[in-house]
């Protein structure tokens, strides 16, 4: 039987203003409650941090160096917070002195145990959770099905991607193959192991979809899932990495899962499908650590917007345009933008246009009556060219190295080069706090039952 393990994900801003305040009160323990939502992957289960609801003054029957106990107003006004917004209750608490240990003392076993006992008789469809804060790390467990399971993995997701294990899971320091010296030079032995390391979905292997897959496997990637439905035509032969004239007709997938194992031990996951598609189970893109989007319709993209915003993964979407007026060129541009949780969503950008995402859904010759009357634009054969692809592709796997801390986290979420003029606008969207992205964020599989 496969035992699934838990992960603790954070938004970035809300993990830095949480260790803030838990270490506010040193060298007394501090604590809170927090809220979140949970999902399932085929090998994880994940709790998605949403909320915190922090104590007052008299909300401690003890609050001293090696001692921490909630009042039961405190904890009831916990218990109906959490039970009117159908999350899950986390009580998280520190131990703030150098020397502590990350890990649940004797005390805190005991408490927990008392605490999901008398908790889950209030709350009995939901997992509960226990969180410790050292200087040293961050121990947790989940009290789901009646058992107590360990936290095997917390992420903080924002303008850094954070992965570290909780106390008890250590990380296996691995052999790094000599050919990536120069990359190991450039950023150092554990980077490229964090690289490595990830799951990364690319949905669309095109023009710039298949680049950015040929970039990431000679980076080193071990796991990597591609999406397309479509078959290679003739007009690809020019821009799609890997393929050649006999591969016409063969699934796009597949010839860049063949070119990548020919020089890589990149695991390579094809999916043939269109995740536009109602019918189509799209599941296996929760497994992801980083999305990107390669795809050339904003059907896709607003559904790769809504994963990332509820399920806290990060998106970096990939654009590229040639407009022309009368076969003259009066702009190429190359685009890459990251969502998480503390950026901009496309909506928020202006990236997503629900007119356009209306005709998408329509039928091929509704398509074509709009396109004679002048209100409908087919992108499905626009202008384009592997110069900007591969540099669309080129600058999306830098935008993860930017991800990842490797040049730093002081940086902007949306980079666009126009190549014709030669300009580049290097920006971070504004958060609209009326865009859907803010009721959606965390929501996990919470928002998708309503």
């Amino acid at each position: 039987m496969l035992i699934k393990l838990w992960t603790v994900v954070f938004s970035g801003n809300f993990y830095d203003h949480l260790v803030k305040f838990l270490f506010s009160t040193s060298p007394n323990e501090n604590g809170c409650f927090l809220l979140a939502n949970t999902y399932n992957t085929k090998n994880n289960k994940v709790i998605v941090i949403t909320n915190v609801i922090k104590p007052l003054e008299d909300s401690w029957n003890k609050n001293e160096e090696h001692s921490l106990e909630p009042t039961s107003s405190y904890v009831n006004e916990c218990v109906i917070s959490a039970d009117t917004k159908k999350s899950s209750l986390i009580f998280v608490h520190t131990h703030p002195n150098v020397m502590h240990p990350a890990k649940f003392s004797w005390i805190d076993e005991k408490s927990n145990a008392r605490m999901f006992a008398n908790l889950s008789q209030i709350l009995p469809d939901r997992p509960l959770g226990s969180l410790v804060f050292s200087r040293k790390g961050i121990c947790g467990v989940i009290f789901d099905e009646r058992k107590i399971q360990s936290v095997s993995k917390i992420k903080v997701v924002g303008n850094r991607l954070q992965t570290f294990p909780g106390v008890g899971f250590d990380l296996k320091t691995k052999k790094i193959k000599e050919k990536f010296d120069r990359q190991v030079r450039m950023m150092g032995k554990k980077n490229q192991t964090n690289l490595e390391d990830l799951k990364i979905t690319i949905v669309g292997v095109g023009g710039t979809g298949s680049p950015l897959a040929v970039q990431l496997a000679r980076m080193g990637l071990k796991n990597l899932k591609i999406v397309d439905k479509d078959t290679i035509d003739p007009t690809n032969i020019s821009r799609l990495y890997g393929s050649t004239e006999s591969d016409v007709n063969r699934p796009k997938v597949e010839v860049v899962k063949t070119h990548i194992e020919g020089f890589s031990d990149c695991n390579v996951d094809v999916h043939e499908i269109d995740i536009s598609q109602e019918k189509e189970d799209i599941s296996f893109l929760l497994e992801s650590d980083v999305i990107f989007s390669c795809t050339d319709n904003l059907t896709s993209r607003s559904i790769l917007n809504e994963i990332s915003t509820q399920y806290y993964i990060p998106l970096i979407d990939v654009g590229c345009r040639i407009h022309l007026n009368n076969s003259s060129i009066t702009q190429a541009i190359v685009k890459v933008q990251l969502v998480t949780p503390d950026n901009a969503c496309l909506w928020c950008s202006g990236t997503l246009d629900g007119k356009i995402i209306m005709q998408e859904s329509l039928s091929k010759s509704e398509k074509k009556e709009l396109a004679k009357e002048g209100y409908y634009e087919n992108i499905e054969k626009q202008p384009s060219i592997i110069s900007m692809t591969t540099m669309a592709a080129s600058m999306a796997a830098n935008k993860l190295l930017n991800l990842l801390g490797i040049f730093g986290e002081n940086y902007n979420s949306r980079t666009q080069i126009e190549i014709k003029d030669g300009f580049l606008i290097d920006d971070t969207p504004e958060i609209k706090s009326n865009c859907v992205c803010r009721k959606k964020l965390g929501m996990a599989e919470k928002y998708r039952s309503k």
